[in-house]
């Protein structure tokens, strides 16, 4: 009876203590705690960094590699294709009325893709496959923030967008990238999960650093 009594007790803690963002009290969102000690894990942003297309805009995603033939030498220049990553930024901040908290650590995520947008040109606009990572171990300390750089639209994305695509079009879909985050209490092993998303085009988005004197052909998805 006493043992139910404290659990009882700790969930009620985690219920009228926790929150996951602004206007949230749902412990299963993304926060931990017992009696006064809350910690709250929170996206604070998803920013793509790849270099791997689209110039200035990390948002397009490049699709459709290109490489370039020397009409001379015969040469074959590719250009440059990657894993479009991007930079995750999380914090552990503390509930107002805690006097402490604890530690959390991001023990795997997976990302699924939703389509927004499909203009005409574009068409025709495939779902995209999404993907799930075990055994991460991303540690965001008590009061603390981190930046981790992640996969947003890997290799193996890009290549099926490409085969069902079958060819370059003039226009770009939009998607959405959601990441859902396992995290844990470190010490008390609270488990919740916590979510974040970002959108981006995707398509042939040469790369700032291809040039060609030649004659320009894609790769083979």
């Amino acid at each position: 009876m006493a043992l139910q009594g404290l659990k009882s007790l700790f969930l009620m803690a985690l219920i009228l203590g926790s929150c996951a963002a602004p206007g949230s009290d749902n412990p299963a969102q993304g926060c931990g705690g017992t009696e006064a000690s809350v910690s709250c894990l929170e996206i604070t942003s998803i920013a793509p960094v790849s270099a791997g297309g689209g110039g200035a805009n990390a948002s397009n995603v490049d699709a459709f590699r290109e490489f370039c033939t020397d009409p001379t030498t015969g040469q074959v220049t590719f250009e440059s294709f990657t894993d479009h990553n991007a930079a995750m930024s999380f914090s552990n901040m503390l509930f107002p009325t805690a006097t402490t908290g604890f530690d959390i650590r991001v023990v795997g995520y997976s990302v699924s893709y939703g389509l927004n947008q499909c203009p005409a040109a574009a068409l025709p606009c495939p779902m995209l496959t999404g993907f799930t990572v075990f055994g991460a171990s991303i540690l965001i300390p008590k009061g603390g923030a981190v930046t981790v750089t992640l996969p947003f639209v890997p290799l193996r994305t890009k290549s099926e967008f490409c085969t069902k695509k079958m060819g370059e079009s003039a226009g770009f879909p939009s998607y959405t990238a959601t990441y859902t985050f396992t995290a844990q209490t470190t010490g008390i092993n609270d488990t919740f999960t916590v979510t974040g998303s970002a959108e981006f085009t995707i398509g042939d988005f040469v790369d700032s650093g291809f040039s060609c004197t030649g004659k320009v052909d894609f790769a083979r998805c």
